[in-house]
């Protein structure tokens, strides 16, 4: 086995089991006819966000929301479709969250980044962390990236990573996020997004909310559906 192929392995016998492996039983934390139990921040972009046949919508105004999960959560996988109406749009899932002083908008934790087909590999796969000050991104879509207890980065890429190809730019795209420990990985369609094990003990985050993103800047309307979760 070559550098590269010890590099992706792990994450690929992850993914083969990641659907039937152990943990918890799988459950809905959405009702599919309220937002019980969920909660929008800033509470002043709360119409932002509505169900319409068991589908959770949003839609855009032009200024950043998060629809977020009342519970804060370490380990998990959460399992969800989404699609974005429009050729354009930049929307994204905040993992281990938590709210920013004086900013009423912001979250600060890891977010798995799924702009609309044709948004660079910035923002469309990648791994971010919002309000940390540690960069544009941690891991750019295709790849996985070990971050050292000093914040540097060793870059290695993805086997058979996702494409843009491998996206419905009008249809339904399904999303699979897996956070163990500081081992945090997403895949969309099936195909590895990007992968992080974070190893900077005074930025990481272990635990938080979970929170759907309307991005700031823009009036992407995207819809959310079979949203799964189980505790890891």
């Amino acid at each position: 086995m070559n550098p590269f192929q010890r590099a992706v392995a792990p994450s690929i016998l992850f993914l083969c089991g990641a659907l039937n492996g152990g943990g918890s039983e799988w459950f809905r934390p959405f009702d599919g006819e309220s937002l019980v139990g969920w909660e929008v921040r800033p509470m002043e972009r709360a119409a932002d966000w509505s169900v319409v046949d068991d589908i959770l919508v949003g839609s855009g105004s032009g200024e950043e929301s998060y629809l977020m999960l009342a519970e804060a959560l370490s380990d998990f996988e959460l399992a969800f479709d989404y699609r974005i109406l429009g050729s354009v749009g930049n929307t994204g899932v905040e993992i281990r969250g938590a709210p920013v002083d004086g900013k009423p908008s912001r979250l600060w934790g890891y977010h798995a980044d799924i702009g609309q087909v044709g948004s660079g590999p910035k923002v469309l796969g990648a791994w971010d962390f919002h309000e940390g000050e540690r960069g544009d991104y941690l891991a750019r879509r295709g790849e996985s990236v070990t971050i050292g207890p000093d914040g540097q980065k060793r870059v290695l890429p993805l086997s058979n990573a996702l494409r843009p190809e491998d996206l419905r730019q009008d249809g339904w795209n399904s999303v699979l996020i897996h956070a163990e420990g500081f081992h945090l990985w997403f895949t969309i369609n099936g195909k590895m997004a990007s992968e992080i094990r974070d190893n900077q003990v005074e930025k990481r985050r272990a635990s938080g909310v979970i929170g759907f993103q309307l991005h700031s800047g823009d009036r992407t309307r995207v819809q959310f559906r079979r949203i799964r979760l189980r505790r890891l």
